[in-house]
């Protein structure tokens, strides 16, 4: 296999590889299966080796498909495992399932445009080390320290956390995101300030600095940072964070995502960042070609597997 980039390994090729040309269960014995020049052990020592999946996630791929503007998307996914031998198996909440069940959860940070989704950076949760909010954090604070100056940030009302908004105020960002009835603005309970439908202030949440506009809709209630939008406005923003929803169906169906039965959260997170890597080559092809990821992809798998990816070299001159 010819290793046309340094960063990128025969083996971590090849499992790029494997992931994007076939749906197949994702153990280290089926992805070698696929590709010949490249055991078992081979890949199972590159899921187990100390290289910086975040790191080479940015340099490699997503700095290469940014552009000035866009949203910064955060989110969170979970899956079932049904296993308790694992370091990264817990007691999580699934929305699927509608309860606690055994499982994975991701908080994962992509950036689009509308048209494309590009992963960021990722974070496997882990009972008793940092939460959810934290891990969003870290991810914002670092996405501002590699340049990234999005049109809004967006996210739902498990992450309009009092040290989340007032983090995206001192980074100078713009947001868009829901927010819980139960919060306070100007000392004043949201859930009893409008008996009617609709509603709107602009007030300052308890803790929190910068001055915010409120509204709301039904049961629903949105905030942002960004006073002179309109409420249509405010809405019409925020449906882009369904982006996520559709990078996580695409992940999940498509890249390997909870299919992973290694043990070791190492192990995990770098297949989770394989898969990453494994999206943004495959979207960059699909977009090149005019065509979607699901459309490329069942194309690929019509196609016999190759010993070194066809359209690596063309994204890494492009880029």
């Amino acid at each position: 296999m010819v290793n046309i980039n340094p960063s990128l390994t025969p083996a971590l090729e090849a499992y790029l590889i494997a992931l994007i040309y076939r749906n197949t269960r994702t153990s280290c014995l089926s992805l070698a299966a696929l590709c010949a020049l490249v055991s078992h052990d081979r890949l199972n020592r590159l899921l187990h080796s100390s290289f910086p999946w975040s790191r080479r996630l940015w340099e490699l791929f997503a700095s290469r498909m940014i552009f000035e503007g866009g949203y910064l998307v955060l989110d969170d996914t979970t899956w079932q495992r049904q296993t308790k031998c694992s370091e990264a198996v817990a007691k999580v909440w699934s929305s699927t399932a509608g309860g606690v069940r055994l499982g994975m959860q991701v908080v994962l940070l992509i950036w689009t445009d509308g048209q494309r989704k590009i992963p960021v950076s990722m974070r496997l949760w882990q009972k008793g080390g940092k939460s959810k909010i934290e891990l969003a954090q870290e991810m914002l604070s670092e996405a501002a320290e590699r340049g990234i100056s999005p049109k809004y940030g967006l996210f739902d009302s498990w992450y309009t956390a009092k040290s989340m908004v007032n983090l995206l105020s001192e980074l100078g960002w713009k947001y868009v995101a829901r927010i819980k009835s139960n919060r306070l603005i100007d000392g004043e309970r949201l859930s009893g300030k409008w008996p009617q439908r609709f509603g709107q202030v602009c007030g300052h949440l308890k803790q929190v600095a910068e001055e915010v506009r409120l509204i709301k809709d039904g049961k629903r209630y949105w905030v942002t940072n960004a006073l002179a939008l309109k409420p249509a406005q405010i809405k019409r923003q925020y449906r882009s964070r369904q982006q996520i929803e559709e990078t996580f169906r695409m992940l999940k169906q498509e890249f390997g995502w909870g299919g992973s039965s290694a043990r070791k959260a190492k192990a995990q997170t770098a297949h989770l960042h394989l898969g990453l890597m494994a999206l943004c080559l495959t979207q960059h092809a699909a977009i090149t070609q005019g065509e979607t990821v699901y459309a490329f992809k069942r194309k690929l798998f019509r196609q016999l597997i190759p010993t070194e990816l066809p359209f690596l070299e063309h994204f890494l001159a492009a880029a």
